[in-house]
């Protein structure tokens, strides 16, 4: 499957040369999401994630399933108001 994916690449460069520029465009957007919006996060954490996101679709995949921002960890907040509140409490809505 891998082969006849870069042979049709091969074959239609233009097609190859495109592809590979929005993959790196999405994976230098993530990389730079990463270290500003994450500046709390270990530079160790944020160099490894920055490598698994050169990674076209897979890398992504792998970020998306697996980082969690410290912020989502810590919440202690109510949710009287969020998607959860019809779950929270005596059970009657």
């Amino acid at each position: 499957m891998v082969s006849n994916i870069l042979d049709f690449l091969v074959a239609h460069r233009t097609l190859g040369v495109l592809a590979a520029g929005i993959c790196a465009f999405v994976s230098l957007s993530l990389i730079a999401r990463l270290w500003v919006l994450h500046q709390r996060a270990r530079a160790m954490s944020k160099i490894v994630w920055s490598i698994v996101l050169l990674i076209p679709v897979l890398g992504w995949l792998c970020f998306a399933a697996f980082y969690r921002r410290a912020e989502a960890l810590d919440w202690t907040g109510h949710a009287e108001h969020g998607r959860d509140a019809g779950y929270i409490g005596d059970g009657h809505l």
